[in-house]
């Protein structure tokens, strides 16, 4: 049996007996910018990367054509969330997983007695990622460096740091207050001495 494309155990074909069609298929790609404000007169940076790519394609099922529309609406459905790769052809197109997102049914027929007799099916599929997003690489095509961890050796070590020079602030504050403080009481012992010593003459 040959298809004319595949997801997971979805698939869409002509043949004698059966009738799948795979329509609307479309695609994009697009580039990821960031970049950092600077007000210092320099160029920014700017970090590109690629989007998540989409995929979206529908088909309509026929009764007549050998196939039970509401079944597969339902499988459909089940689906959700999984994550396989899309052929075309013989050839897989694009990423090595893509997930399944959106399912959307519309164009329903149905006979006097509810029976489906056609409906439209339209599927939505995304690139699947551990992180959800491609991984970044600057201007020159390098991975961008990832961002430090405070918890991380480096982070603790800088901590440590920042507190030594925090206490030896303070201690030297302190150092300075009560060296002020005792030049004080000197000075206020100097005047109750001389006042007593006018007291006694």
């Amino acid at each position: 049996m040959t298809f004319i494309a595949r997801w997971g155990p979805k698939g869409f074909l002509t043949s004698p007996t059966k009738i799948v069609p795979f329509n609307g298929f479309s695609t994009s790609l697009a580039l990821k910018a960031d970049s950092e404000n600077d007000t210092s007169g320099t160029n920014p940076t700017n970090t590109r990367g690629r989007e998540l790519r989409p995929i979206s394609f529908e088909t309509t099922y026929f009764a007549a054509a050998g196939v039970d529309p509401r079944a597969q609406v339902e499988e459909w459905e089940s689906l959700l969330g999984q994550s396989h790769p899309l052929y075309i052809g013989e050839k897989r197109f694009g990423p090595a997983k893509m997930k399944l997102t959106a399912v959307s049914t519309s164009e329903v027929q149905m006979t006097a007695t509810g029976k489906w007799i056609s409906c439209k099916v339209a599927m939505t599929l995304e690139e699947y990622s551990e992180g959800k997003t491609s991984a970044l690489v600057d201007s020159k095509g390098n991975k961008a460096a990832a961002p430090s961890n405070p918890t991380s050796g480096g982070g603790s070590a800088r901590a440590q740091k920042a507190t030594s020079n925090y206490k030896a602030t303070i201690a030297a504050k302190k150092a300075a207050m009560d060296a002020t403080a005792s030049k004080s009481d000197k000075a206020q012992k100097k005047v109750s001495n001389w006042a007593r010593q006018k007291n006694d003459g």
